[in-house]
């Protein structure tokens, strides 16, 4: 193969590994002119705009359709905000105003009047705005490749393994060619939270945004690598990478519905008897929790803000009263515990206003925007605990700081309840409250805020680039976002010892509760739960397996004594080969 393996930091959107020859989609270049439309030809341009506009509606729907069949009810619901747009009655009479008044062609009278529209929102930093604006262009395009005759020509697939490769694919484009050789994503915009993010993980599609077009480096047909767990592209990468990356990807990062519908077990059984729950990490509703549910998997995390990105507004009460019922109903009698809403930081809801904070990732977030929107914070709470009935819901707040903030929400939940009561509304009233430790502060005081929860959950993914004052996002700093740094470790030692001393468990819920270089530590500090991506599960649990409880007691006495980094992040690697390279049962001296 040859190559020069070109290595480009970018962003996770989807995990996984993709991997194939890039095919690279250009904006399409539709040539619109003006024409002049003599006054008795007027209604016919209308007519052929109303019937862009009906062709780009039913390809939507039948595009929802197949979203509905892959990835369920829940996940379909991203195409509504573009059914909606491509139906927008007013925007489509302003349109045809243009052609009456100015007597011109629809395609010209539309794209005009387009650019009207765009001109207030494509400056936004408003990463919903932004959204918005993917979801009209979307739209636009489909209804003028229909107004110049090339409409029908959108069939995607290919031959053979192919990385999609452009500026942002709709999640139409995504759907046409879901189970047609498509091996990943390589886009430079559309982060985690766009609507491309969330049906390429419903999917469970590699995918990664970043700058890769500068001097044209990747073209069509080249060889490409994309790592959806780490952000990583390589370009033109040699035989050996190819062949390293080839068996991570056979060994555990295929299509999650594969891997875990050939799964006849999920048992992390250590070899001295110590059993570790493994828990998945979800966020939207879909096929792959009938396999997990399946193989007794309860949920560690369930990431409720799908509700507000899906259809870019936040559901009443009802609704996500549903929602939460169904789920709790799939995943009885195994627990599940829901997340409110994490907004901020980059995840601003419009109806918030346009919100610009020059350091988000330290502003206004997490809980403190639950506490400062009380009907929103009110209605969900409600609907949590009115689908709490078979008594396997839990409710876990995001991005606590401070003991104030839980007894602030706790007052709120027990409020709540007594009006439950007075209109005879069964809910759980034992329903177990927790709280995310990912903020330093919190780590510090976990002894204090114990006595006030129900359990705590480690969000490792936070709790790094906060102790670390490193953005994981950001490559400039890359390398002091270690989640093995010494600082790390001693916090979630004290968070875990915290909570099993008032006798509540603890769970980890980052990207390092599927770390199997991570799992001894995790094993031998008594973590209670470690919650996952779906397609760790089975890899882990036969990793613990070969592990011994008070061995890795011992190991992880060890590395809490060790002052750098590297000196634990040799320990990690030394213990990691020795347990690869053992027979299962087996693992240190």
């Amino acid at each position: 193969m040859g190559g020069e393996n070109i290595i480009i930091k970018g962003v996770p959107v989807s995990g996984g590994i993709g991997m194939g020859e890039a095919q690279v989609l250009r904006d399409p270049m539709l040539q619109v002119v003006r024409r002049a439309v003599v006054v008795s030809k007027i209604k016919q341009e209308i007519g052929r705009l109303s019937e862009a506009s009906d062709k780009t509606i039913a390809e939507l729907k039948t595009a929802r359709s197949k979203a509905v069949k892959a990835i369920g009810e829940h996940g379909a619901n991203i195409f509504d905000a573009q059914i909606l747009i491509a139906s927008d009655q007013q925007f489509m009479s302003t349109v045809a105003d243009r052609i009456t008044a100015e007597k011109i062609n629809a395609e010209f009278a539309y794209q005009e009047t387009l650019a009207d529209t765009l001109k207030s929102l494509e400056g936004s930093r408003d990463p919903y705005m932004r959204q918005m604006v993917y979801d009209i262009r979307s739209v636009s395009e489909r209804i003028l490749s229909f107004l110049l005759g090339v409409g029908e020509k959108n069939d995607l697939g290919f031959q053979s393994p192919t990385i999609l490769v452009g500026r942002i694919f709709s999640p139409g484009q995504i759907m046409a060619c879901a189970k047609k050789n498509l091996a990943g994503l390589l886009t430079l915009e559309g982060g985690p939270t766009s609507h491309m993010g969330l049906i390429a993980r419903s999917l469970g599609i590699p995918a990664v945004t970043g700058e890769w077009n500068d001097g044209d480096r990747v073209i069509t047909g080249n060889n490409l690598i994309i790592d959806g767990n780490n952000g990583e592209i390589i370009l033109n990468p040699d035989d050996e990478t190819w062949r390293s990356f080839r068996r991570i990807r056979l060994r555990k990062r295929s299509q999650p519905f594969a891997v875990l519908s050939s799964t006849k077990k999920i048992e992390p059984i250590c070899t001295d008897g110590r059993e570790v729950t493994l828990a998945a990490n979800l966020e939207i509703p879909g096929p792959l929790d009938s396999h997990l549910s399946r193989l007794g998997v309860g949920v560690g995390l369930f990431r409720t803000e799908f509700l507000y990105f899906s259809k870019q507004s936040f559901p009443d009460e009802e609704e996500q009263f549903q929602v939460y019922s169904e789920i709790a109903n799939q995943f009885y009698p195994e627990e599940v515990t829901l997340r409110t809403f994490d907004l901020g930081g980059d995840k601003y809801a419009a109806e918030f206003g346009n919100i610009v904070e020059e350091n988000p990732a330290m502003g206004w977030r997490g809980l403190r925007v639950l506490l400062e929107t009380p009907k929103l914070f009110k209605n969900q709470l409600r609907a949590m605990l009115r689908a709490s009935t078979l008594g396997n819901l839990q409710i876990l707040l995001p991005m606590v700081s401070d003991e104030g903030e839980v007894m602030e929400t706790l007052d709120i939940i027990e409020k709540i309840k007594r009006e439950l009561r007075r209109s005879r509304i069964e809910f759980d009233e034992g329903i177990k409250v927790g709280i995310m430790i990912e903020v330093p502060s919190a780590a510090i005081a976990a002894d204090y805020l114990a006595e006030k929860v129900d359990f705590f959950s480690i969000g490792t993914n936070d709790l790094i680039q906060y102790t670390m004052a490193a953005d994981r996002g950001n490559y400039r700093v890359t390398n002091y976002y270690m989640g093995h740094h010494p600082s790390v470790l001693k916090l979630i030692q004290r968070t875990v010892h915290a909570a099993h001393d008032i006798g509540i468990p603890v769970s980890v819920c980052g990207e390092m509760a599927g770390s199997r270089t991570m799992a001894p530590f995790f094993v031998g500090l008594g973590v209670d739960v470690l919650s996952m991506a779906p397609t760790q599960l089975p890899a882990m649990a036969d990793w613990i397996s070969r592990i011994s409880y008070i061995n890795a007691k011992r190991f992880t006495s060890r590395l809490l004594r060790l002052s750098t980094a590297y000196q634990v992040s040799r320990a990690l690697a030394e213990a990691y080969d020795y347990i690869k390279s053992q027979k299962k049962g087996a693992w240190l001296k």
